[in-house]
């Protein structure tokens, strides 16, 4: 991985230029080959265990939601993306991070069967959304921080309240350090956490581009700080 300072790669990449670039990246050859075998097997999907026993689509999938980490845990996510979105009882709504029932919820397996997976508004959404997740995790091999820092301008938009926000643990990681929150308000009771958070963060700006272009600005120069001491104080000048 190339040692390569977040904030200045993040300044570059101008919205005009995520979309020119985004768009590039999603006619790459090795995205329109995944996008192909995707598409060509789910259209002969006739259960949802067709789907969820196809690994490549699977993981096609669990990527889209930035979730592809929990191929780690087959069982688990299975049970999860099958549930009954309505039951008290459902492991989905047992998980802390709202990511696992927004997955439950596109995929709707508990309640439409594959249907979704018919739908051709929904696979492109999901296609849109897979090659979104691609491109992000392409920039982390050159800086993880701007990875982690686009997943947050694409998802904090849609955060409802500061629980949503510890749930999902990147959200977080981009707010305890843009933030300043200390180490004890974590370990402490998540109510505590909560109302921290929502002293220094204005939950209705979150839809504000220009509101979180800043607070993730400021992630991303104290990352550098926290790995390039030496460059990076000059930085902090700019958010004095």
């Amino acid at each position: 991985m190339l040692n390569i300072q977040a904030y200045g790669l993040y300044k570059g990449l101008t919205p005009e230029k995520l979309v020119t670039e985004k768009a590039k990246f999603a006619k790459s050859a090795v995205i329109k080959a995944d996008v192909e075998y995707f598409k060509s097997k789910i259209a002969e999907m006739k259960t949802p265990d067709d789907f969820l026993k196809n690994y490549r689509v699977f993981k096609f999938a669990l990527t889209a939601y930035n979730m592809e980490t929990q191929l780690d845990y087959p069982f688990r996510i299975k049970t999860i993306m099958k549930d009954d979105p309505s039951s008290s009882a459902a492991l989905v709504n047992r998980m802390s991070d709202p990511s696992y029932r927004e997955i439950n919820k596109a995929f709707d397996f508990f309640n439409s069967g594959v249907a979704k997976l018919k739908d051709a508004a929904f696979i492109d959404s999901l296609v849109k959304k897979y090659s979104e997740a691609k491109y992000e995790s392409s920039l982390g091999e050159l800086s993880p921080d701007v990875s982690t820092a686009l997943y947050f301008d694409r998802k904090i938009g849609s955060a409802t309240n500061a629980y949503q926000i510890i749930g999902d643990p990147v959200l977080f990681d981009v707010v305890k350090t843009a933030l300043n929150i200390p180490n004890a308000a974590v370990q402490g009771k998540v109510e505590r956490l909560k109302a921290w958070i929502e002293k220094d963060l204005d939950m209705t700006r979150l839809s504000d581009k220009a509101y979180i272009r800043k607070i993730t600005e400021r992630f991303l120069v104290l990352k550098d700080v926290e790995t390039r001491k030496s460059e990076g104080n000059g930085l902090l000048d700019m958010f004095a």
